[in-house]
């Protein structure tokens, strides 16, 4: 099921999106993975877009592109990356605390996955859930709520990412 664009897209976001999940596809079944994509309610509400299977394995997959740290950036960077706490929604709880059993992070040459619950315990040691940002170029360890929207992100270094990475796909 295609994603739909969100009325806060002026650029290509729903593009950089599809085009990762689309490579995640191919470097799984390279890897003899089995991949099922989630339902649209489970991708909505569960916060997982693919189910990888492998011998014993199973994992529910939480794919993210290259990230922008604002709206206005002309192109992607592999620095920082967003993490999603409260989602637009009013109940949705973000997915950081969705049904993901890995987050699959999007880089220059490679998927870098984490498990969900070590990239939560991260979060909850380095960022200071109480310091709010206006900016989000401030954001790093730090809340940033989007103007008009019910939304809760942070930004946190990708060299903080791999220091607890389970697996990494080269994109070669």
């Amino acid at each position: 099921m295609p994603n739909a664009r969100n009325k806060f897209d002026k650029k290509d976001s729903l593009e950089l999106g599809e085009h990762a999940e689309n490579l995640f596809i191919v470097l799984a079944v390279r890897l003899g993975w089995k991949v099922s994509a989630s339902s649209k309610d489970e991708n909505i509400d569960e916060h997982w877009d693919y189910r990888i299977e492998k011998e014993d394995a199973a994992f529910k997959v939480e794919v993210k592109s290259k990230k922008r740290i604002t709206r206005g950036d002309k192109g992607t960077q592999q620095d920082l990356t967003w993490i999603e706490l409260h989602g637009v929604r009013p109940k949705d709880t973000g997915w950081l605390f969705g049904k993901a059993d890995l987050i699959a992070f999007e880089k220059e040459k490679s998927f870098l996955i984490v498990k969900k619950f070590d990239l939560l315990k991260m979060v909850n040691k380095k960022v200071d859930l109480v310091a709010k940002v206006r900016k989000p170029e401030d954001a790093v360890y730090k809340i940033y709520k989007r103007e008009g929207r019910k939304d809760k992100l942070t930004l946190l270094p990708m060299k903080d990412i791999e220091e607890i990475k389970f697996m990494e796909w080269k994109k070669e």
